[in-house]
């Protein structure tokens, strides 16, 4: 059964941007990115930088808890409290 996990992160440049989305479309699950008003695909590059990269974004992960932990491990460069 599909849960969703969220968490803050810090994508402030388009080089992030990119490796950041690289690792999460090594996964078959969705993700949503959110920041101020915006909420987009999470694997769209386009999506995310039409976002305000300045601040943190809000991730939610939509998987399993295990899928989820392995995703945040992979992610962990980005993830902010």
């Amino acid at each position: 059964m599909d849960v969703m996990k969220k968490v803050n992160v810090l994508l402030n440049s388009p080089e992030k941007v990119g490796k950041f989305i690289q690792i999460l479309q090594k996964f078959n699950c969705n993700f949503d990115l959110e920041s101020g008003r915006g909420c987009v695909d999470a694997k769209s590059m386009i999506g995310v930088m039409s976002l305000n990269l300045k601040k943190c974004a809000q991730l939610s992960i939509h998987a399993d808890d295990a899928e989820a932990g392995k995703i945040i491990q992979n992610i962990q460069d980005y993830v902010v409290e």
